[in-house]
C-alpha cells in the first residue's frame, strides 16, 4: 500500500538523501551547542542600537532553528520505532547506525541481542534499507523524498 501511495520516487536516491539527512543530525547538534542563548549584561552608553551580530534575538531564531533540525532527525527514528513491532527494530537500526554513528556489525550484534533476532548480514542489510525507505516516507522534510 505505501508503494502505491508513493509510487513516484525514486527509491535509491530516496534512501540515499534520507541516509545523509540522518547523518547531518551531529552537525546540527554542534550548531545548537554553539548556539546556546545566554543572557549578557544590557548596553548602558545611551547611544542607539541598530542591531549588532551579538542581536539576542537572531540567537534564539538560530538556536530554535538546529535543535529543531536535531530533534527532528532523532524523532524519525523513534516515531518509526513506536508504529508496530518490525518498526521498532527498523527505528532501532535506523538510530545506531545513521545518529549514535555505530557500524553495521556493531548494529547488526545489539539487535541481535535485544530481539533476539539472530540475522544474517543480507538479513541486516535488506532491514536496514527498509528502515530508510520507511524513514524517508514519513520524514517531515521533503527534501528527502527525491522524485522519479
Amino acid at each position: 500500500m505505501v508503494d502505491s501511495v508513493f509510487g513516484n520516487l525514486d527509491r535509491k536516491r530516496t534512501t540515499e538523501a534520507f541516509k545523509q539527512y540522518l547523518k547531518e543530525w551531529k552537525k546540527w547538534k554542534l550548531k545548537a551547542l554553539q548556539r546556546f542563548p545566554t543572557v549578557g549584561s544590557p548596553n548602558m552608553d545611551g547611544q542607539p542600537n541598530d542591531g549588532t551580530p551579538h542581536d539576542p534575538d537572531a540567537r534564539f531564531v538560530s538556536f530554535s532553528e538546529a535543535s529543531y533540525q536535531y530533534q527532528t532527525r532523532v524523532k524519525c527514528c523513534t516515531v518509526l520505532m513506536s508504529v508496530g513491532e518490525e518498526e521498532e527494530i527498523l527505528g532501532d537500526i535506523l538510530l545506531h547506525r545513521f545518529i549514535k554513528g555505530w557500524s553495521a556489525v556493531r548494529t547488526m550484534n545489539y539487535i541481535n541481542e535485544k530481539y533476539n533476532a539472530y540475522m544474517s548480514d543480507r538479513t541486516f542489510n535488506v532491514k536496514q534499507e527498509q528502515a530508510l525507505w520507511e524513514g524517508a516516507l514519513m520524514c517531515p522534510d521533503d527534501s528527502v523524498r527525491i522524485r522519479k
